[in-house]
């Protein structure tokens, strides 16, 4: 039995039972005794997650309110060190990750961990995930109270929930301690915002509720759900939204799973009909009423402070480092001090040394945030010169934590296997680009900038007040990094709302294009004005700045587009994870319907003279995107715009998919590039392509998982069954095939075959050899046989499901 000391949460017993559980299922998974897909949900759920290539792991430790004691620090950096990569990194929702850690190795850090009071359980897959709080929670001037206390409390309760580890996805919760809504809340599955009420005379504290709120490839501010509860009854609504979801989420489709579908499929007051049965249900037992006690001081407030004079020469770096991270706090004579963080990263050397500071200065300990830097507390005036002079000796005292420089972001395609751009590349250009600029930045208050990898929010981009997400896009025969732009996201009670897509523009140019917008508001705004009330007024202006650094150079003009920040080679959906092919497919699709609307918006703006433009030309630019929007899920890559016309018409008009009035599209284009069409006759095209766009969007939104259309009316062929190439069903030649058409050719030929019949495919190596096998396996088919035979591979696929 594992020995554990007490860190802010109590472990229940058969959390750390598990640890020896799941040691037993690693070593059969070593031994081939388990098979990949059923040990990935196991682990999963524990906190591991494969990374890119799918050779090491990534180790997900929950830290509920963001609290940690010097001795968890000190076994985070020790376990990272000897096991993993030697960078412990701190995530957008107040978790460590250590990264890099070999499979076999896992249990020895789930040991490690349990032994100073962490846990991995919960860290990641269809589970009730890490609980998270303002990190100033106890000492912030505008809290209603403390409201760290509830956040471990749910923690503890929901570690030994069984239905709190078999959702139908994943269920976050946070607390936030006044309606600046620090902590998300409203966009969280479950947000409770602290308040105060006078009620029959007497000042009850409590908490707005909010619910089915999340960040994503489809973001959603949450719905009030709850006006005010009294704080003693948190476990019971969370308990009761988690319920809810539980039996009304969707398990068949991943993409629509998480609880803000169920908001939207049921509507608000039918879901809260649900929620307050679910409720009344539970208030039966009065058991689970709250009252948890404030988070102990591991320090000696009385205690001797450290002073250490300060060198004249430091002098100035102090008052600046000051002024950026350190705030008052609502006890009088205390104040808290913000360490700031590389993208979350911090060196187990680091970690160690930080760790030994913690012992000697504040409460003894250390809150994460969710901008990924770190806080200590109760901190006497004293105390900061000595404090900034050991942080400095470590290397973690720059100035400017929560300064429009201090980017955040996901790790993106560096290790994650959802990710798409390096997001962590393009952070740290972007910070050091600005910080080079001559823009005034502590001048840029309340600007933050987020980056995600890819389009599922790991790091906050819809509510940043500049957000930007990885996307791949065609250019000149190639794909090349980009991201798309989103201006406007802002996080506040009432006030929350996500941001506003401005376009896509290549990942070489985010740095000029990021400075450029700043410099329009930092030279264009009124006096007092937040960039929101700057976009309202200068909206236009800053979608034509997006608009011109939108532009792909041709590849012969501009290499190094086509290639990532920090990579060494060109850029390509290479590595993307099991079954992530998908990912790369849906990307594209959207890229390409996103392509036809910005240029249908071009030929609106051309034709009233408001842009210099050939409004014929962009009408046929945006005919074509949409025509070549959906192709990819055919498994065809058009090599010119004929072809492209003509796949369409075979595939989608044909097939009764689109009505009749879209054939004969190369004959419309011809005549919106001949220059001979009037006004009316552009006003008649415009409407064409705009219905064109929206019914290949309609149908893009109906594929499901086998990339499959909704309304598909075509007859499934019965093909005649037999002995094809070495025994197997079916034959298909894929060299010479890119990803990922190589991939959905495969799928597609799969979903015509019977449960039992055998594939083989000819691969080519590196990319499709990488990929394709994983993203089969993880679509639930079995690879039979994998071999090299002269220049490429033999890949003989199993149809299971």
């Amino acid at each position: 039995m594992i020995k554990t000391t007490k860190g802010f949460y109590k472990i229940p017993e058969e959390v750390l039972k598990d640890i020896d559980f799941y040691r037993q299922e690693v070593e059969r998974f070593l031994k081939g005794e388990v098979p990949p897909d059923r040990f990935k949900p196991f682990r999963v759920s524990r906190g591991v997650y494969a990374q890119r290539g799918q050779t090491t792991y990534m180790v997900r430790i929950k830290v509920p309110a963001g609290g940690l004691t010097p001795e968890q620090m000190e076994r985070i950096a020790e376990l990272s060190e000897r096991y993993g990569n030697g960078i412990p990194h701190v995530t957008t929702r107040q978790d460590f990750q250590i990264h890099w850690v070999k499979i076999e190795d896992t249990p020895e850090v789930m040991k490690g961990l349990a032994e100073v009071g962490l846990t991995t359980k919960g860290g990641g897959g269809n589970t009730v995930r890490n609980v998270t709080a303002c990190p100033d929670a106890g000492v912030c001037n505008r809290e209603a109270f403390d409201v760290a206390p509830f956040a471990i409390a749910l923690t503890e309760y929901f570690l030994s929930h069984p239905k709190a580890f078999n959702l139908p996805r994943k269920f976050k919760i946070a607390f936030s301690g006044c309606s600046d809504d620090c902590a998300l809340a409203t966009v969280n599955d479950v947000g409770f915002i602290a308040k105060k009420r006078v009620i029959d005379g007497k000042e009850v504290e409590g908490f707005a509720v909010y619910a089915a709120g999340g960040m994503g490839a489809h973001s959603r501010v949450a719905d009030l759900i709850e006006e005010f509860i009294p704080k003693e009854d948190a476990l019971y609504v969370a308990e009761a939204v988690m319920n809810l979801f539980y039996e009304h989420g969707n398990r068949r489709n991943k993409h629509r799973a998480r609880l803000r579908f169920v908001m939207e499929r049921y509507g608000h007051q039918r879901f809260t009909e649900l929620y307050r049965q679910e409720l009344e249900e539970l208030k039966k037992d009065p058991a689970k009423r709250l009252d948890p006690k404030p988070l102990p001081l591991l320090r000696d407030l009385e205690a001797p402070v450290k002073v250490k004079g300060l060198p004249p020469s430091e002098r100035a770096a102090f008052e600046e480092w000051k002024r950026w991270n350190v705030r008052p706090q609502k006890q009088e004579g205390f104040y808290y001090a913000k360490i700031r963080l590389t993208v979350g990263d911090i060196t187990s050397g680091d970690l160690k040394n930080l760790a030994r500071i913690v012992r000697d200065y504040g409460e003894g300990s250390i809150r994460t945030t969710h901008n990924q830097n770190m806080v200590i507390r109760w901190l006497r005036t004293d105390e900061l010169p000595a404090l900034y002079m050991d942080l400095k000796g470590i290397g973690l005292a720059e100035k400017g934590a929560g300064r429009v420089d201090d980017v955040l972001c996901c790790p993106g395609a560096a290790t994650c296997n959802l990710g798409i751009c390096l997001s962590k590349n393009m952070a740290l250009v972007l910070s050091d680009e600005l910080k080079r600029s001559d823009l005034p930045l502590d001048d840029l208050q309340g600007v933050e900038i987020k980056i995600s990898g890819c389009p599922n929010s790991c790091g906050q981009h819809p509510v940043g007040t500049i957000g930007l997400h990885g996307a791949a896009r065609r250019g000149d025969g190639r794909m090349a990094p980009h991201y798309e732009v989103l201006l406007g996201g802002k996080v506040e009670e009432g006030h929350t709302r996500l941001g506003k897509p401005f376009g896509f523009v290549p990942a070489k140019a985010i740095p000029s294009c990021m400075k450029e917008i700043l410099r329009s508001f930092a030279e264009g705004r009124k006096e007092g004005e937040d960039f929101h009330s700057f976009l309202e007024r200068k909206e236009g202006d800053l979608k034509e700045i997006v608009t011109r650094y939108a532009r792909l150079p041709q590849y012969e003009e501009a290499r190094d587009y086509y290639m990532d920040w920090g990579a060494k080679e060109e850029f390509s959906l290479a590595g993307l994870g099991p079954g992530e092919c998908g990912a790369g497919v849906f990307d594209m699709i959207e890229s390409d319907i996103n392509d036809a609307k910005r240029h249908l918006e071009a030929a609106r703006d051309a034709m009233v003279g408001k842009i210099d433009k050939d409004a014929g030309e962009e009408l046929y630019k945006a005919l074509l995107s949409a025509a070549k929007a959906l192709l990819i899920v055919r498994g065809v890559e058009p090599t010119d715009d004929l072809e492209a016309f003509r796949v369409f018409e075979k595939q989608f008009v044909d097939k009764g998919l689109l009505p009749e009035g879209f054939r004969g599209l190369q004959k419309k284009g011809a005549q919106f590039l001949s220059g001979l069409l009037d006004e009316e006759g552009l006003k008649e095209g415009l409407g064409f392509v705009e219905d064109l766009v929206r019914r290949v969007e309609g149908l893009y939104q109906s594929l499901d998982d086998s990339l499959r259309f909704r309304a598909e009316k075509e007859e499934e062929k019965e093909e005649e069954k037999g002995p094809s190439r070495e025994g197997a069903t079916a034959f298909m030649d894929l060299r010479g095939v890119k990803c990922p058409i190589n991939y959905v050719k495969a799928k597609i030929k799969l979903e015509e075959m019977e449960e039992g019949e055998t594939l083989l495919l000819y691969l080519d190596d590196g990319e499709p050899i990488r990929n394709v096998p994983s993203s089969l396996r993880n679509d639930g088919q079995e690879i039979l046989r994998m071999e090299k035979v002269d220049d490429h591979y033999e890949l003989l696929v199993k149809k299971v499901v």
